[in-house]
């Protein structure tokens, strides 16, 4: 589906903020008008004009709560930081292309505002509190979102991640959508994600139980958060974090793969052909075939980003390196070590990974369900982008069906 823009990149991170508004992270007009101001495939327009829009928000806010008007105000920095998130999303495309510093700077500006606006609105509204959990010496981003409990006790939680772009901030909504079924809700970023990989330099690993374990430590020493009941959900490229972290940390009573990833490069190697095989061609490969192949590759928009950002989240010297970095992202022998309940998705149009949540739903052994979404719902697209309320709606009735079904 085609927004705006004929560029698939641009049309579809529009979208994305689109998708927000039912959780007041965007609003209609502010992002039809903002993308009607850019010029396509130009990424300095794309961040300017978005900033521009984050801008006007960010001083409707601080007129609102000058005024006294909190509950305005907060949701005015909600939409300014969504606004300027959309404005530095391509940073990793501009530092592979050797942008100058005076956009460098202007990148980690905008980041910072996008981060403090998103703190302001909660501080403001108080729907959720900022969390540091412990991690291999330093402490990694979450936000901590407590469900109302008039009965005193301890709720089910609902651990979220994203994936190969997204943010915690991204996952306010679903947080709200989590809180309304009883459940408290952790939104974190690991290695590879949002501030961790911008601020903290911390790229992607394969091995990210050595993330989401230090995450479940955090909550079961929370008073109000049910140990039994803590359920782990990842987005897009979180659909192989997810289950990669489930198949080593078994105090989780469910995980959601939202779209499942089996192999993370495995739509990008040919049918029959061995994987191991596959790599090591690709790493011994002369430098000359190497440039051409990449050239004609990233002839597509899709594609260009992709390995462009790849570099960047992977903390890779350049393609190859980012390839052969992506080689563990891998579950072919650690599909069945996931012990609990476990729900894989797919959507009809998504050709991020083709095939890869049949492929991941096959090798499960554990509990197992899968859900394909459809055009005919609108929700066809990566990770259902426009259609969040009835996808939510189908992955959260999956989650509250488990934990219904769990022993007191």
């Amino acid at each position: 589906m085609k927004i705006i823009f004929k560029n698939e990149q641009f049309s579809f991170q529009t979208l994305r903020l689109l998708t927000g508004v039912p959780a007041g992270q965007a609003d209609i007009n502010e992002v039809i008008e903002t993308a009607q101001r850019i010029t396509g495939g130009d990424l300095d327009s794309w961040r300017e004009e978005w900033a521009k829009t984050g801008d006007r928000l960010l001083a409707h806010a601080h007129e609102f709560e000058r005024q006294g008007h909190a509950a305005s105000a907060a949701e005015s920095y909600l939409r300014a930081s969504s606004y300027y998130r959309a404005a530095v999303f391509y940073t990793g495309l501009s530092l592979y292309d050797g942008c100058g510093e005076e956009v460098k700077e202007r990148l980690e500006e905008l980041e910072d505002k996008a981060l403090d606006c998103f703190r302001r609105s909660m501080e403001l509204s108080g729907e959720a509190e900022p969390v540091a959990i412990p991690y291999e010496g330093t402490t990694l981003p979450g936000y901590f979102y407590r469900a109302d409990q008039p009965d005193g006790k301890p709720a089910p939680t609902l651990l979220l991640i994203e994936g190969y772009d997204g943010t915690k901030e991204e996952l306010y909504a679903y947080a709200l959508y989590a809180n309304k079924r009883g459940m408290h809700c952790l939104t974190m970023e690991g290695p590879g994600q949002g501030e961790v990989i911008r601020k903290m330099h911390l790229p992607f690993r394969p091995d990210y139980e050595k993330v989401i374990t230090p995450a479940v430590d955090f909550l079961i020493r929370q008073s109000q958060v049910d140990a039994k009941r803590i359920v782990l959900w990842g987005e897009s490229f979180g659909g192989y974090l997810a289950p990669r972290a489930a198949a080593f940390e078994h105090r989780l009573a469910a995980c959601v793969a939202n779209s499942g990833v089996y192999d993370f490069m495995g739509p990008r190697i040919g049918k029959n052909i061995d994987r191991e095989a596959d790599f090591q061609k690709f790493a011994s490969m002369p430098e000359f075939l190497l440039k051409i192949g990449m050239n004609r590759t990233m002839k597509d928009p899709q594609n260009r980003w992709a390995i462009k950002h790849g570099v960047y989240v992977f903390g890779a010297k350049d393609p190859r390196d980012y390839i052969l970095k992506t080689k563990d992202c891998y579950l072919g022998r650690l599909a069945s070590q996931i012990q609990c309940p476990t729900l894989v998705t797919d959507s009809d149009g998504d050709a991020n990974f083709p095939g890869q949540a049949k492929k991941l739903y096959d090798a499960l052994t554990c509990r197992k369900d899968f859900i394909v979404f459809s055009k005919e719902d609108g929700a066809e697209e990566h990770c259902q982008m426009g259609a969040k309320l009835f996808a939510n709606a189908r992955i959260f009735d999956w989650i509250e069906s488990i934990l219904s079904n769990l022993p007191e």
